[in-house]
């Protein structure tokens, strides 16, 4: 580990004696209760080999965790850091330290570009993001509906629902491309990967199944894509996404593919459905909540691209 300055902090890979108390930092750390269940769920992924904590960093001073930053890498060339999270009276500089290294940690893995969602248990963790690059996008809103709530007709046969037989084809790829144009869902972060990356990343959230993802199709026209995730763990099945190409826009479609998925999750036995969007989306926002869904939860989210770093091969 490096020391740092005269209070001789320690900076390196939270060991296994720190992990804890570093998770509960960088995720959080405000309230004992609601952050406890998170940070044992957390190592016990972990040693599932579920997640990697090897991104983890901690500072410590006299053998106490007083920051840490956690960085992910995750499919689809993306990762996502959570904190930094300090305690009170700790420099800024330090916090500083911890994000470049989270960052410097995501590259040297490979990840183009690097996010993190703050919300309201660690709000200052945005001021540090923004003095070491990164940018604010938008509030992303986390939407839930129950399935007992929801009184909703079966959708018509407006719309057909093709399932998808391989991702990787490069019409799919091309065709959730195109429903990208215009999008109002986070349009800066179009271009910043490759859309193969992209699926790479949906497919990972999609425990690697794609038996609900769907080619949507109106009469001989192919109109837009829907992809879903069954969580059967947790019941739930979760609206990953879904897109019109922009001449299918505006007419009505996205009540009918909400019908579909609502009627999907019914089949499976779901007893919720979770989705996210863009606060900025409106259309998206008065469809879900027309349809019963409300707010879980709400963070803001930040971007840092990241170069490809060119290595030497001798």
């Amino acid at each position: 580990m490096d020391r740092q300055g005269s209070e001789q902090f320690e900076i390196g890979r939270a060991s296994p004696r720190h992990q804890g108390a570093a998770l509960w930092l960088a995720t959080g750390g405000r309230s004992r209760h609601v952050n406890r269940g998170r940070v044992t769920a957390l190592l016990a992924a972990e040693k599932e080999g579920k997640i990697s904590l090897d991104g983890l960093l901690s500072a410590t001073n006299n053998n106490r965790v007083v920051a840490a930053t956690w960085c992910l890498n995750q499919p689809g060339k993306i990762a996502t850091i959570w904190g930094p999270g300090l305690i009170s009276g700790i420099p800024d500089t330090l916090a500083d330290e911890l994000v470049t290294r989270s960052v410097k940690f995501a590259q040297q893995s490979g990840s183009h570009l690097v996010q993190s969602l703050v919300g309201a248990e660690n709000p200052a963790a945005g001021e540090h993001l923004t003095r070491m690059g990164f940018r604010a996008i938008t509030l992303l809103d986390q939407l839930h509906a129950f399935l007992d709530d929801l009184n909703v007709p079966p959708p018509t046969d407006r719309l057909s629902f093709i399932p998808c037989e391989d991702f990787r084809r490069s019409s799919f790829e091309k065709l959730v491309a195109n429903t990208y144009d215009g999008s109002l869902d986070c349009p800066e972060v179009d271009g910043l990967r490759q859309i193969s990356d992209v699926l790479a990343g949906y497919y990972a959230t999609s425990s690697q199944n794609t038996a609900h993802w769907y080619t949507i199709k109106q009469g001989g026209d192919t109109v837009g894509v829907t992809i879903l995730a069954h969580h059967t763990a947790n019941h739930q099945l979760e609206l990953i996404y879904f897109g019109l190409l922009p001449t299918f826009r505006r007419q009505g479609l996205g009540r009918e593919i909400l019908c579909f998925v609502i009627q999907q999750a019914k089949r499976l036995g779901c007893q919720s459905i979770l989705t996210g969007v863009d606060q900025r989306n409106t259309p998206a926002m008065v469809l879900y909540h027309q349809f019963g869904f409300g707010l879980s939860d709400s963070k803001e989210l930040y971007l840092k691209p990241l170069a490809s770093l060119n290595v030497a091969v001798a």
